[in-house]
C-alpha cells in the first residue's frame, strides 16, 4: 500500500554512504502524527522512495548530517549478580562431611556476573534499546 505524504520534517542521513534518510512523517490515511520513518531510494514502497527523493532534493530542509557513533552509542552488556554453589565445593563438603565449619560454607559460595543482553542510548538519549540473546 503507497501512502500519501501530507507533511514530512527534520531530515537526517542515517550513515555516511548517504542511503537512507531518517524523518518525521504525515501520512494521510494514519490517524498518528510525525511518525519516525526511514526512507531509502531502494525501497519496495513508492512512498518510502518519494520521501527520499523528495528529502534529499532539500524539499523538508536541509539534511542534517548523520550521528557520529561514539563509545558511548555501542551496545553495552547488561548484567545481574548471580550467586551459585561451585559444584566442586559441594562435592568437596559432601565428600567430608563433617570436617568443615560455617566459615568454611562462605567459601563454597561463588558470585559471578553474566551478560543477560545488551542496552544502547537513543539519538535523543531516552528510551534505551534492549536486546537480550536470551529472549528474557
Amino acid at each position: 500500500m503507497a501512502y500519501t505524504i501530507t507533511a514530512a520534517r527534520n531530515p537526517k542521513w542515517v550513515d555516511s554512504d548517504h542511503n537512507m534518510i531518517d524523518l518525521e512523517v504525515n501520512f494521510a490515511e494514519l490517524e498518528e502524527e510525525w511518525l519516525p520513518y526511514t526512507s531509502s531510494p531502494n525501497d519496495v514502497c513508492e512512498h518510502s522512495r518519494t520521501l527520499y527523493t523528495r528529502a534529499a532534493a532539500g524539499e523538508f530542509g536541509d539534511v542534517e548530517t548523520e550521528k557520529t557513533m561514539t563509545t558511548d552509542d555501542y551496545w553495552t552488556p547488561v548484567t545481574q549478580l548471580v550467586t551459585e554453589v561451585s559444584s566442586e565445593a559441594l562435592v568437596q563438603v559432601l565428600l567430608e562431611k563433617g570436617l568443615i565449619d560455617d566459615d568454611d560454607v562462605d567459601s563454597i559460595l561463588v558470585d559471578t556476573q553474566r551478560a543477560i543482553g545488551f542496552t544502547r542510548p537513543t539519538n535523543d538519549g531516552t528510551y534505551p534499546n534492549w536486546h537480550s540473546p536470551q529472549g528474557m
